[in-house]
């Protein structure tokens, strides 16, 4: 469960909260599926590499499963990321600003990510045709499938720059000048780190 530190003033409205709570609770099924997905990578590999050394054989559609679940990890580990918001910034230009300049550079990073993110979705609903008439390899699998992780976790991040701008919409209305930027992003994280447990 994820506590407002926000004082009962300045709480989310009700919308945003139910907004964040279903972002959070998508984020901490990401996790899951990510760390599983990598396990899954790791056992295979490591089966491949026995059976190779110590048996002369090997696990024909362990390759093709392998390149999935690391797709899956890979990308469900970037939607998870981004709604921690624990993406590589270099700020120190925005921290010279004040905090309205600051909130409004957070609010435009949101658009920029949502254009981003559509643009990737409309791509993928152009390619769609083409990935519906193919086939993977080995497993014949659709070919969507390996596709789908880059599409779900788009469409993830898509959602939580949503959250992330309308957040930023309404702290840059109703937060104190006095705090940080820090301060302003830890009222409205989708999910802190420190507080998932698988």
């Amino acid at each position: 469960m994820i506590v407002d530190t926000m004082s009962a003033g300045h709480a989310l409205p009700k919308g945003l909260a139910i907004f964040r709570q279903l972002l959070a609770g998508i984020g901490k099924a990401e996790l899951v599926l990510a760390v599983a997905s990598l396990i899954t990578v790791v056992v295979l590999s490591a089966a491949q590499a026995f059976l190779r050394y110590f048996g002369g054989g090997s696990l024909w559609w362990a390759q093709e499963v392998a390149e999935t679940t690391i797709l899956i990890s890979y990308f469900l580990g970037i939607s998870y990321v981004f709604k921690t918001r624990q993406e590589i910034y270099i700020e120190f230009a925005a921290f010279l600003m004040p905090l309205g300049v600051q909130m409004l550079m957070f609010i435009f990073e949101q658009l920029v990510t949502l254009a981003f993110t559509l643009t990737l979705l409309w791509l993928a609903w152009l390619f769609a045709p083409t990935m519906l008439n193919m086939q993977t390899p080995l497993l014949k699998l659709p070919g969507w499938v390996p596709f789908f992780p880059l599409i779900l976790s788009t469409a993830m991040i898509a959602l939580t720059s949503i959250y992330y701008c309308l957040f930023g919409l309404w702290a840059f209305a109703s937060v104190d000048r006095d705090e940080s930027i820090r301060e302003v992003e830890q009222h409205g994280l989708v999910l802190r780190p420190w507080e998932v447990q698988l």
